[in-house]
């Protein structure tokens, strides 16, 4: 059986093979072995003999080089010992290497491979409070500052992803997708010129600096005392206002949210101007991202989902294409 065929038990068991020869180039012994994530890439919680908890990231999306791994990895390292945001820290193999490589044969694909120490926390979630949202824009205008003084060695880079697509593989304009319908992808492809047309327009006279650019909600776990910042998977050279629209895409059922958000970035840094329509586009943009994502994903969850989550997408071009706003509101397939 192909392993995109497999359950998302049979698909992490099949990971999780991996695992005894990735520990084994760490040094470490694992008494427990636990998936807590199985997604763009599975991540695996790992209790070892001497009781310490650590997070295994084996990238399964193989969207990146291990050069624009290694960059994540110095950022991730220099985050740990400035220590103005809480992030993971990233370990180092027994040779001093900050990731590996392995054959994942179901995939026929070589892998990238992080280790990190464990993040101990909950996260955030659906309902953040506004606290909370304040805080993450406090955190993340203190990443961008942050990493405008940051440089990169051994030949490390971050991918330049100041456009729609990001640095994702273009499922989308070659051809039109077999599971999405005429008039969807006439949208998809009508918001993504209006989407690039804003990229390009705001990008000339702005400064590229690295950015997180996955802050949703589950990227952001709450600690003992304070927020933590997760999965720099997706980070690269890109505008500071696409870290705000970004995390405005996840909360956009409640206009209100996103006032929280704003006010904590703008206590660190000036809020990046762009007009309200452009910034509508931006949002927009950030759905037909995931849309290309959602159609490169091989894990079962995803594959089982995207139906549904055509049906929300059209019905939320809709909503956009009549009002000029967009709004992230939950449709059932059945409405």
């Amino acid at each position: 059986m192909e392993y995109t065929e497999l359950d998302e038990d049979g698909q992490v068991a099949a990971v999780q093979e991996l695992v005894p020869g990735i520990l084994k180039q760490y040094g470490i012994e694992a008494a427990q072995v636990k998936n807590v994530n199985h997604d763009f890439n599975s991540t695996f919680k790992i209790t070892t003999s001497n009781g310490d908890d650590l997070a295994l990231r084996i990238n399964l999306s193989m969207g990146k080089s291990g050069k624009e791994v290694l960059a994540e990895m110095q950022w991730l390292e220099a985050l740990a010992e400035d220590g103005s945001v809480t992030a993971p820290q990233p370990l180092r193999t027994t040779n001093g290497e900050l990731f590996i490589t392995t054959r994942f044969e179901p995939l026929k694909a070589d892998t990238s491979v992080v280790l990190f120490k464990w993040v101990e926390g909950e996260e955030v979630g659906d309902e953040p409070t506004p606290e909370q949202l304040y805080e993450l824009g406090e955190n993340m205008a203190r990443l961008q500052k942050f990493a405008k003084g940051l440089s990169f060695t051994d030949g490390a880079f971050l991918p330049t992803i100041n456009r729609t697509l990001m640095n994702s593989k273009d499922l989308l304009t070659a051809s039109q997708p077999e599971p999405i319908n005429d008039k969807l992808y006439a949208y998809i492809l009508k918001g993504l010129a209006l989407s690039d047309e804003v990229f390009s327009r705001i990008s000339k006279d702005q400064e590229l600096i690295p950015i997180h650019a996955d802050l949703h909600m589950s990227n952001v776990i709450q600690t003992k005392d304070k927020l933590a910042i997760i999965d720099f998977d997706d980070a690269g050279l890109g505008l500071p206002i696409q870290d705000l629209f970004i995390s405005n895409y996840y909360i956009r059922e409640d206009t209100e949210k996103e006032k929280h958000l704003k006010a904590g970035y703008a206590s660190i840094l000036e809020l990046p101007k762009v007009s309200d329509e452009d910034y509508e586009i931006l949002i927009l943009g950030r759905m037909i991202v995931l849309i290309d994502a959602v159609l490169d994903m091989t894990s079962a969850e995803a594959i089982d989902f995207l139906p549904e989550f055509l049906v929300r997408t059209q019905k939320r071009f809709d909503h956009f294409y009549a009002t000029g706003k967009f709004s992230l509101v939950y449709y059932r397939t059945e409405d």
